[in-house]
């Protein structure tokens, strides 16, 4: 759709504020559960229906703003497609079951895999459960389940991010807040796309730059409306975030512009970094990005020179070569200078879904609660404790949902879980991807029937979603926010809380999951985070409904909460509180510094695949379509895929805007129209990769960007590589 068409639509949504025409018997208090801005907002509800939705214009995120999918959010609890009824595989079709059948079934499934061992269970969930729910799963699987093959959709977002912070600061954690946007003099942009993926925070930093005259520096190979309206845009090529930034502290030491005071007294690593760094002057990363000598050098004199920056970063970062490294090489920029702890000054990760942070805070993945590290027996040994469970039970060596497709393909894991994620879109090379979910004994959790990953289930249980159940979720700032039920869940849907502690009372463990509610769940973990680095043992829910949430750590009733970490220059590094350890740990309490070298990608264009591939998002839509593909007015903007092609390289093949193309890649190929536009350079492409195939039975109807993508992850954070990939385009004759 043409963009000015897409605008006006949008802007006529926005004035319509998404509401039916229904006058609400009541307001209910909660929060978005889309991306992890986290905007406050109340649900609107008449005769048990939700029927409008509208900004809590008293919360401090968002003052009463929504984007053009929280406006209609209200939409995804009604939809004729919810799951309603258990189903099982009976000769080969999913058919109707009772839940005591489904649930008896499903744990008789997971006993016998327990027989092969807990490594034989796998696990692989979501970003937007409750931070409860994260807590009540992380003590099944491995409390309970003893198994290492629990991980979430986050390894595909905030991985980098995570082990970035941890290599740099020793834990986990946005150092910032958003009110550091409202403050700074630079914010750097870099692999980021905030207009689109976190609106509020995108309309608050145009504010204050028409307040302040805050200068925009935006990094991103694509020209996106944060690009298009910077002081200064860093196209630089894909791949070679390294390289970029290497280049920019170059520049930050031979002008003099860092703090010896700091970096002295804060921070480990100098001698090591410079060492590296030495060898990327602005003349060498312009061979390797594509800028000129002289954008890199001003950029890094914007920053150096400002009192205060703020760098946002997202997926560019994390799903792009380097991403561990490249998060470390972004904090060094803020240690360097000593911006950081200070107001307007922070490395802040954008993070894309509602509760991905609190998965990361109560160990819903690989890290144990109260950002422990599994590797360090001390902290498994506390959980243990606190679990009233043996401590070789619980797994000292986590595994990845890639390292689980792996163990798919040997037979060694024979029971694999999926809850409210969608791997047959979303993971990389779905070819192999989805012969793995046929082999493997599979039992799918999720809010709609059909949906792209039922395909495969063995059996499926039909869940709640957001605004069916109360409990919280942590934002992109560390800010914890409540969300009360608001209607019924439909048919025998159940909250993913619930079905976790059924599963765990017919495995004979009820008894350590019996809490009356979300909130007894909520006081268990708080017990549990006390006197770590992220202490919210000072919350309640009625706080977080009063106070309009809280920002950890957060220790004690009349703690007013933290927005800045790291302000007396102390980080997580000492061995008590570090989430890292080992070769990371120290005593001294500083930041570690980081050299890294610029590597090639694994796969670069070449004659026949000449293309950068690039994927992303759109505004319009959120992940795999699960949710906005059934919000008519979301889908009436992008109702399918589309690949973004510089007119240049149209015009050289002859192809026209609009007309359909095949993309092919050294794993599969897709059928998508071209959308002709300067947006990306000569040699580039853009394509969203929300689009699942419309049909999986019709080859030429697949449109799933993964087709296309790379298995290949990065070394530290294991998360894969969407950015970067090589392709070929070729007109569709006839078509």
């Amino acid at each position: 759709m043409d963009n000015t068409l897409r605008q006006t639509i949008q802007s006529f949504i926005a004035e319509n504020n998404g509401s039916s025409k229904e006058v609400p018997d009541e307001w209910v208090y909660s929060t978005c559960g889309y991306c992890a801005v986290g905007c406050g907002l109340y649900i609107g509800v008449k005769d048990g229906q939700a029927v409008t939705v509208q900004g809590n214009p008293h919360y401090p995120v968002n003052q009463g703003n929504l984007c053009i999918k929280g406006l209609y959010e209200w939409k995804v609890l009604h939809h004729p497609q919810r799951a309603k009824a258990p189903m099982v595989r009976q000769d080969g079709k999913l058919v109707v079951a009772s839940r005591e059948d489904a649930l008896g079934l499903m744990v008789q499934k997971l006993s016998q895999a327990l027989v092969s061992g807990p490594s034989a269970i796998g696990i692989y969930h979501t970003g937007q459960f409750l931070l409860e729910e994260y807590y009540a799963l992380g003590k099944l699987a491995k409390g309970v389940l003893g198994t290492p093959n629990l991980d979430s959709n986050t390894r595909l977002c905030m991985s980098a991010a995570v082990h970035g912070y941890i290599r740099s600061f020793g834990t986990d954690g946005p150092p910032g807040c958003y009110a550091d946007l409202d403050l700074a003099d630079v914010i750097f942009v870099f692999g980021s796309n905030p207009a689109e993926m976190h609106p509020q925070l995108w309309r608050r930093i145009m504010y204050h730059r028409s307040q302040n005259g805050t200068k925009l520096i935006v990094a991103d190979p694509r020209s996106t409306l944060a690009a298009e309206v910077a002081d200064m845009h860093l196209a630089l090529r894909p791949g070679t975030n390294v390289a970029l930034l290497n280049s920019l502290v170059y520049v930050l030491i031979e002008e003099n512009l860092i703090d010896p005071a700091f970096i002295e007294t804060h921070t480990t690593g100098y001698e090591e970094m410079l060492r590296v760094v030495h060898s990327y002057p602005p003349e060498k990363a312009a061979e390797i990005t594509g800028l000129s000598a002289e954008a890199i050098r001003e950029a890094a004199l914007l920053f150096g020179r400002s009192r205060s920056v703020v760098t946002l970063f997202c997926q560019g970062v994390n799903q792009s070569m380097a991403a561990a490294d490249t998060v470390t090489l972004i904090n060094n920029l803020h240690l360097l200078t000593g911006k950081i702890g200070t107001p307007g000054s922070a490395p802040l990760s954008l993070t894309g879904q509602a509760s991905a942070m609190s998965n990361r805070e109560v160990g819903g993945s690989g890290f144990l609660p109260g950002f422990r590290n599994p590797a360090n027996p001390v902290h498994r040994q506390e959980v243990a404790d606190f679990w009233g469970v043996p401590v070789e039970r619980i797994p000292s060596q986590p595994r990845d949902i890639m390292q689980m497709l792996d163990m798919i393909e040997t037979g060694e894991l024979k029971f694999l879980w999926v809850m409210g994620t969608n791997p047959a879109v979303s993971l990389p090379n779905q070819e192999r991807v989805r012969k793995l979910l046929d082999k493997v004994f599979l039992v799918v959790q999720d809010v709609y029937y059909p949906m792209e990953t039922a395909v495969y289930a063995d059996i499926f249980l039909p869940a709640a979603q957001w605004g069916e159940k109360t409990g919280t979720y942590t934002n992109s700032e560390r800010r914890v926010s409540i969300g009360y039920k608001a209607v019924e869940p439909p048919g025998e849907a159940k909250a993913d809380f619930e079905i976790f502690q059924d599963v765990a009372r017919r495995l004979g463990a009820g008894e350590m999951f019996a809490w009356p509610s979300t909130e007894e769940a909520f006081a268990e973990w708080q017990r549990l985070s006390q006197d770590r680095p992220n202490d919210m043992s000072g919350m309640t829910y009625r706080r977080l409904e009063r106070e309009g949430g809280l920002q950890w750590p957060c220790s004690s009733p009349d703690d007013p909460g933290t927005p800045r970490l790291y302000t007396d220059g102390r980080f997580n590094t000492a061995a008590e509180t570090a989430q890292a350890y080992g070769q990371f740990n120290n005593e001294s309490g500083c930041a570690k510094l980081w050299g890294v070298e610029y590597q090639i990608p694994p796969e670069t264009p070449d004659e026949e695949y000449p293309f950068w591939l690039n994927t992303g998002r759109i505004i319009e839509h959120y992940h795999t379509r699960t949710k906005t593909k059934r919000v008519p007015e979301l889908d009436v903007l992008a109702g399918e895929g589309f690949v973004e092609m510089n007119p240049a390289d149209a015009e050289a093949m002859g192809i026209t805007e609009g007309e359909k193309v095949r993309l092919t890649s050294r794993r599969g190929w897709i059928e998508v129209k071209a959308m002709i536009k300067n947006t990306v350079a000569r040699g580039q492409l853009f394509l969203p990769f929300h689009f699942g195939d419309l049909d999986p039975g019709e080859e030429h109807l697949k449109q799933a960007a993964n087709h296309l993508t790379l298995d290949w992850v990065d070394p530290i954070s294991k998360q894969p590589i969407f950015k970067v990939a090589s392709c070929r385009v070729n007109k569709i004759r006839g078509v």
